[in-house]
Formats: C-alpha cells, structure tokens, sequence
C-alpha cells in the first residue's frame, strides 16, 4: 500500500521534528554556576534573517562606585580652666627702732638734779618697727581663644567592583570567523603587545603569575615612598606597581607608562612595603616607568 504525503503532511512533520529538536537542546544539562547561551536553540532577544542566520543578543553589566561623605562625630576636646598656686619672693626692706643706753662721767660742775637724788623713777620709751603688709590685686594675663577650622585631606578609597563578560567554548569542529574573545579581541588575531589585566580577586591573580603586561597613559592615583605608586588600571582599579628606581619623581595625577610582570608574593622583600604588598592580590615588578614630560 503506497502512502501519499500532501503538501499539508509534510508542513506537519517538519513542525514536529523541530519542536522535538528544541525541547532535547533545551533540556541538555551544562553545569557550572553561570548562564550558558546555545546559538542554536536561544530565544533570548533571537532574529533570523532570510537566508537563515541567527543573531543572539546577551546583555552584559558592570558595576560602577560613587563615593559620597557624610560627617560623623570624631571625638570631644574638654577645655578646663584651673588655679595653680606659685611661690614668689618679693625682696623689702624693713626698718625697726632700738633702744641704745650710754653711761657718761659725772661733771664737777653739773649740779643739775641734785634735788631728785635717792628719789625713784622710771622713764617708759616706746620703740616701732616696720612689718610688711601684703596685698594682691588681680589683672589680665591674656586670653585662650576656643575655635574649630575645617582641614582637607586627599585618600583614596578601594572599592571592588564586577563586571560581566563571555567565556566562548568551541566543540566540535567550528569555525568562530572573527568572533570576538573575552579580551576583546578577535579570535583567531596573534598580537605581540602585552595585556593590561584588571586583578579583581586572588583567582585572577594566581593564574597571572609572571605574565608580562603593559600599562599605557595610565594615570597615577597615589605615590607611596620612593619605590611604591598606585596607577589606574582600568575603569578606577588600583593596580600597584613596584620600582627600585623609578618612582621617586612621580606625583599624582601624572600619566605613565609601565612595563612589567605581574607578582602575587613579596616574600623576597624586607619591611613595610613587603608586608603591604603581600596584602594585595597581585602588584606589578616594573621593569620600566615612562612619564611623558620627563
């Protein structure tokens, strides 16, 4: 017995085949902790053309900072006024009278007071001396003055921050074309230039051991000693960068250019900037510093 297919059989079949199609690609299990995208059975934000080509359209986001202030309370200062008591010496001359008894011979002509002779008297001589009287009076020493200024100071704050990227896994035999990398450049493109990478966690860093990365026109955001300076590396990410010599000119605000190896570990270093250093998830071992206007 011969079955014959009408045109409307065949629309049928062709529907059920690729419902079956899109429901086993969608049910496909493919693990980890973020959101895998298949080209061939998305629905997010998916066109096709006439010539059947599709174009998916994955939103990416990043996370931005804005620092703002608010005032808080920094402590009291108690002024209090107190009485301290000083000795002070305060030279005077102080007179007193004394009483001073002379016997003198007898005259042969002074028969003065031979009619009080074996008569008894007393004569009273009244003496003075001087005691010093002591009196203060108070009067201005100066004043305190009692006021509040407000000083500025410049820091810089550390934020960390998240951005979203794509991580293209090829199976199979597949030509990419000029598909774009995580990095942003075109897979399949060789570039000799080194990578300027933005170390957000100590997982980035660890695989970034000892790469070679190239830092241009970026600007410095703080300078730590003769050989310690903070660059922007992207986007408002501190990146430090280690020199023995070349970070004695700089100042903030300056734009360089550094050449380098990324570091995770100072433990070859000795003192303050060792142990900072090793506080970090990774730092940059400049080989050279170019500032523009040197």
């Amino acid at each position: 017995m011969k079955l014959k297919l009408t045109h409307g059989h065949v629309a049928f079949a062709a529907a059920v085949a690729a419902t079956l199609t899109l429901a086993s690609g969608c049910s496909s299990d493919k693990g980890g902790t973020g959101t895998d995208y298949d080209y061939s059975t998305s629905t997010q934000s998916s066109t096709s053309t006439s010539s059947g080509e599709t174009k998916a359209v994955i939103p990416l986001y990043k996370e931005s900072v804005d620092v703002s202030k608010r005032e808080v309370d920094a402590g009291t200062v108690r002024v209090k006024k107190i009485v301290k008591t000083d000795i002070v010496n305060t030279p005077v001359e102080l007179r007193h009278e004394e009483i001073v008894i002379e016997r003198q011979p007898a005259s042969a002509t002074d028969s003065t007071g031979a009619d009080s002779a074996f008569n008894e008297q007393e004569t009273v001589i009244h003496l003075t001396r001087e005691e010093p009287v002591i009196q203060k009076r108070t009067s201005s020493s100066g004043q305190v003055v009692l006021q509040t200024r407000s000083e500025s100071m410049q820091t810089n704050i550390q934020s960390t921050l998240r951005s979203e990227d794509v991580d293209i896994a090829k199976t199979g035999d597949v030509n990419m074309g000029a598909a774009e990398s995580p990095s942003g450049k075109a897979s399949g493109q060789s570039s000799s230039s080194a990578v300027s990478p933005t170390v957000y966690s100590s997982g980035d860093a660890a695989g970034m051991e000892g790469t070679t990365v190239q830092y241009a026109n970026r600007r410095v955001l703080s300078v730590m000693g003769d050989q310690l300076t903070c660059i922007d590396a992207g986007e408002g990410h501190p990146m430090y960068v280690y020199s023995k010599y070349g970070a004695s000119r700089l100042k903030p605000g300056d734009y360089i250019s550094v050449t380098g190896v990324i570091k995770t570990s100072a433990s070859n270093m000795k003192g303050a900037t060792a142990q900072f250093l090793d506080s970090q998830h990774a730092y940059v071992w400049a080989k050279t510093i170019d500032r523009s206007n040197w």
